[in-house]
């Protein structure tokens, strides 16, 4: 039988409340820094029209392998929901620490491995490269059609570009680089003795649950991007 119950926010002590409102409020300031640069607005419908004439493929086997594997994996990056939290024995544990760990496994090569290629500044030069080519003739060329205002093209782009200086922002004011290479996917021991004493404390549950929420932003951010790229991309997920 298990010797634990879980704990409502409300019902928390004074101290822990607090400790979460304060990582709630780092997360926020990072995210609200990140938001501030998002200057350019679309309103109403728009669509995307793709043009090629060029006596070649739309897409290299490089671009149809890395946007395959974009949508797959923006498809499926989970979203954070909160902490969830019990007590056992008098002490108070976050339960959900396994999804926070997937959480920020999943997110890993769009955020942190530059050489992959869903690395989101790579995903950002595909899409950018697709707009700005006004030439079909030499591949392929993306349009964007607003309902009334015809082509926004080069607003939309403005778009793209604010949010991946969005998302630099987010990962300038983050320790993914800590958190992968310390504790998820590596060992550094360079990161020994801080990650040793985080875990020991607790605080490693704050800096998981931190980073967790932001990782909602990022998805956020390159929602413009998986729209134009989800088109080009063959086949889908097949049935079982």
């Amino acid at each position: 039988m298990k010797q634990f119950k879980r704990i409502k926010f409300n019902d928390l002590p004074e101290k822990i409340r607090s400790c979460l409102q304060n990582t709630a409020k780092e997360a926020d300031n990072i995210c609200n820094q990140a938001s501030a640069v998002q200057k350019t607005k679309i309103d109403g419908k728009i669509s995307f029209i793709y043009t090629q004439s060029a006596p070649m493929d739309i897409l290299s086997d490089f671009e149809k392998a890395q946007s395959v594997c974009f949508i797959s994996r923006y498809e499926h990056l989970p979203i954070f929901e909160g902490p969830s939290i019990f007590i056992h024995r008098g002490k108070f544990f976050l339960e959900n620490i396994g999804s926070l760990r997937q959480i920020l496994n999943e997110y890993r090569p769009i955020i942190q491995n530059q050489t992959d290629s869903v690395y989101y500044t790579k995903i950002h030069k595909f899409c950018r490269e697709k707009l700005m080519n006004a030439d079909p003739s030499k591949g392929l060329s993306i349009t964007v059609e607003h309902e009334k205002d015809g082509d926004i093209t080069s607003k939309f782009t403005k778009i793209l570009d604010e949010r991946n200086k969005s998302l630099k922002i987010i990962l300038k004011n983050c320790e993914f680089g800590y958190i992968y290479n310390g504790i998820l996917q590596h060992s550094d021991h360079q990161y020994t003795k801080r990650f040793l004493n985080e875990y020991n404390s607790g605080k490693i549950n704050h800096i998981f649950i931190k980073h967790a929420f932001v990782l909602g932003y990022v998805k956020d951010y390159l929602l413009c991007h998986y729209k134009i790229i989800n088109q080009l991309t063959f086949p889908k997920l097949g049935p079982i």
